[in-house]
Order: C-alpha cells, then sequence, then structure tokens
C-alpha cells in the first residue's frame, strides 16, 4: 500500500484496492444534501438562494452521497472505527442510524460556528453551523491535548480567502483540520480522506507528521490538491532543516562548555 499519494479517482472504486484494517483515521467532507437551491425568490430582499448556492450546484456537490455504501468501505479499511464526517443537519440522522445505532459507536458532535453566515432566514434559523461528527470504537481514539483543542465548538468566519485561493466552495479550515488529527492520531500514522477536495486533509497530515492517502474525483481540485501538497512538503522540510540546525547549534554550545570545564 503506497502512502502519502492522492488518486484522481471515484474513491469508492479506490477503496476497494486498499486492504482490510490498514487506516487509522478517517477525515472527510462528503457531499452535503441540500435540497433547496434554485428557488429563484429572495432571501428577506438580501440575496437570491439560487445565488448563494451557484457555486455548489456547478461542482455538483448539493445531492449527498450512499451514506450506507461508502461509510461501509470505510468501515472495512479502518483498523477500528475512527472517522470525522463533515455534514448538513439533514444528513445526521442516517449517520446516527449508521454509527450508533447499528455499530454501537460513542460519538461528539463539533460545531463550527460561522460568524458571517449569508442572511437567509426565511422561514427559517440561519445556516450558520456546520457540523463535525466523530465516532468511533475502541479505547484511545480521543486524546485532546490541551483545552483549546478539547472545544466541540469552533467559532470562526466562512475563510473566504481560502475558497478564492483554492476555488473550493466549502473548503475547510485547516486549524480546525489539524486539531482533529492531532486528538485522533499519533505521529506516523495514515490519514484517509476518501473526498480530498483541495487537499486540506492531506497537508493538515503532512503538518502534523502523519501520513496520508486521499481520492478526489474532480480532476480540477485534485491539481489544486497536488499543488498544494508539494507546497506544504516543501515548508516542512524546511521546518525539518531548521529544527536540525538548532539541534545542532544547541550541540556544540553543550560541546564548548564541556570543553571549557
Amino acid at each position: 500500500m503506497e502512502l502519502d499519494i492522492i488518486y484522481n479517482e471515484d474513491c469508492l472504486k479506490g477503496l476497494k484496492e486498499l486492504p482490510d484494517h490498514c487506516i487509522d483515521l478517517v477525515v472527510t467532507d462528503p457531499p452535503y444534501l441540500i435540497s433547496a437551491t434554485n428557488g429563484g425568490g429572495t432571501i428577506n430582499k438580501v440575496k437570491k438562494l439560487n445565488e448563494s448556492l451557484k457555486d455548489l450546484t456547478t461542482v455538483d456537490i448539493t445531492k449527498g452521497y450512499d451514506i450506507e455504501l461508502f461509510n461501509a468501505e470505510f468501515v472495512r479499511v479502518m483498523k477500528e472505527i475512527n472517522i470525522y464526517l463533515w455534514c448538513n443537519k439533514v444528513q445526521i440522522p442516517d449517520y446516527f442510524n449508521f454509527y450508533v445505532n447499528r455499530l454501537g459507536c460513542k460519538f461528539d458532535i463539533i460545531c463550527w460556528h460561522k460568524t458571517n453566515a449569508l442572511p437567509t432566514y426565511s422561514n427559517k434559523y440561519l445556516s450558520d453551523t456546520e457540523y463535525c461528527l466523530y465516532f468511533r470504537k475502541g479505547k484511545g481514539k480521543c486524546f485532546p491535548q490541551t483545552y483549546e483543542d478539547a472545544k466541540t465548538f469552533y467559532i470562526a468566519p466562512i475563510n473566504h480567502a481560502d475558497k478564492k485561493l483554492f476555488g473550493h466552495p466549502t473548503i475547510k479550515p485547516l486549524d480546525f483540520t489539524e486539531k482533529v488529527i492531532r486528538n485522533s492520531s499519533r505521529e506516523g500514522e495514515i490519514i484517509l480522506d476518501p473526498f480530498l477536495g483541495s487537499g486540506t486533509t492531506a497537508v493538515a497530515a503532512v503538518n502534523t507528521n502523519r501520513h496520508y492517502i486521499g481520492f478526489e474525483l474532480d480532476p480540477g481540485y485534485f491539481d489544486i490538491a497536488c499543488s498544494r501538497l508539494d507546497d506544504a512538503e516543501r515548508e516542512r522540510e524546511r521546518e525539518r532543516e531548521r529544527e536540525r540546525e538548532t539541534k545542532n547549534h544547541h550541540n556544540r554550545v553543550a560541546d564548548n562548555g564541556n570543553r571549557k570545564e
């Protein structure tokens, strides 16, 4: 099994090439199920719903996916169930039915509260929260090292800068992704993202000294992910070189001190 690689192919096809029980942690952002994407009306006379969601329909990520079919394959490749799944609220019951009711997993619900959400509150509450569901079985899966890392409520604006830079309409925050990887895996372990998008999970794995495997069907996002990973790996190598230089400097200072004594 090759590590530190991403594939430009359908993840359901690609996952079947992976052996059983080879993955330590899955972190992924599958397609959401969004029912209203072309109403044409106004949202409290502020924005049109079809305009606010046009970028999602363009890349065809509003129709959801077969949760049972795909997640059965995720479970097969994991050593033990240890998975973070981004979703919207209408998908939560299906995930809980699969992981909690059927498989008996422990769970946490981590919320990203967006401080600059679109004013889409016509006959509903604001869509200012996204959900990251964490399911696990077995011991030693969740071990935050700091109070901040242990929080289940993440407050940050929609990251428009990354959206523009990397061209993905639902890109997730890199610092959040690094946090959950630190919390639920150890250095040197293998992180899988079957819906890699523009590469955030793989970049977070590089930044936290983990291995990664990713799948992305869209050629454009695949190319962006490859470019981001090249940059991340070069920066990580520069950091290692700086760490080596610092260590060598300290050793030289210690040696000089010992000779003077």
